[in-house]
């Protein structure tokens, strides 16, 4: 019997990171934290111009950081490829699914988010909400803010979705705990929960106010690393899926595939 060879259960596609279409960028500069609501901000159809030199090329097209978010619902547009450019100023969010439902509109749009404080390396996450068809991004800024970004479908398929109304999609939250603590990283357990580890080994947990838009936050819990696999060996965190790695000190959470070192 000849060898069927071997079986393939995944294709690779190209990713093209130009537009889908001609004017399909959307710049929007996210308001400062404070700011009023009510000021007006105008959203720009652009398409980004040709870099004039090597530098200039690698400022606005070379991104710092890059990854894909998939959606846990099936809902269209399930993945998002998100960029951070210009030295973290500048975050671009854009759909990169490659088979939609029949009769869905396209979601062609890109959006070119430029933040009043650059982004905090590794501190971006993303979360799929389960009451809406709504993702949430959440930023951590070297100005010590969460910026939270409550971003619909529409937005990626028609320019006037985002039209004067960046007050009520991007909210901003200052904690008072980040004027003594410093981010290293930052995982979204959920729409509603955030989670940093710390660069003195803390983790810091943050829920957000029931029924809120990311304007508030409360702390669920501040612990030192050391004490909280202390605590583990006694068993009285296990039951909640937590484990620390002993070598590493890596802070695992299994039942939610996350890890933080």
């Amino acid at each position: 019997m000849a060898d069927p060879g071997p079986f393939y259960a995944y294709k690779e596609t190209r990713l093209n990171l130009d537009p889908a279409t001609e004017h399909s960028t959307i710049s929007i500069r996210l308001p400062a934290h404070g700011a009023r609501n009510t000021q007006k901000r105008s959203q720009v159809i652009e398409d980004i111009p040709i870099a004039e030199d090597d530098d200039s090329f690698r400022l606005k097209h070379l991104a710092t950081a890059a990854s894909i978010y998939h959606r846990t619902s099936d809902s269209f547009p399930r993945s998002y490829l998100w960029r951070v450019l210009e030295g973290g100023t500048v975050l671009s969010i854009r759909t990169i699914d490659v088979s939609k439902v029949v009769a869905t509109d396209d979601a062609n749009l890109t959006l070119r988010l430029t933040l009043p404080s650059p982004i905090q390396p590794g501190c971006i996450a993303f979360s799929d909400s389960k009451d809406h068809d709504v993702l949430s991004a959440f930023v951590y800024t070297e100005s010590k803010h969460i910026i939270t970004l409550s971003l619909r479908p529409d937005f990626f398929r028609k320019p006037a979705s985002t039209e004067d109304n960046v007050g009520d999609w991007c909210k901003s939250y200052a904690s008072a705990t980040f004027s003594f603590k410093h981010p290293h990283r930052l995982v979204a357990l959920s729409a509603n929960e955030l989670l940093f580890s710390n660069h003195d080994g803390s983790l810091l947990k943050l829920d957000r106010i029931s029924g809120g838009d990311g304007k508030f936050f409360q702390n669920a819990f501040c612990a030192v690393l050391t004490s909280l696999r202390s605590r583990l060996e006694r068993d009285t965190l296990q039951p909640r899926g937590l484990w620390v790695d002993a070598k590493t000190n890596d802070f695992f959470i299994p039942s939610r595939q996350h890890q933080i070192s």
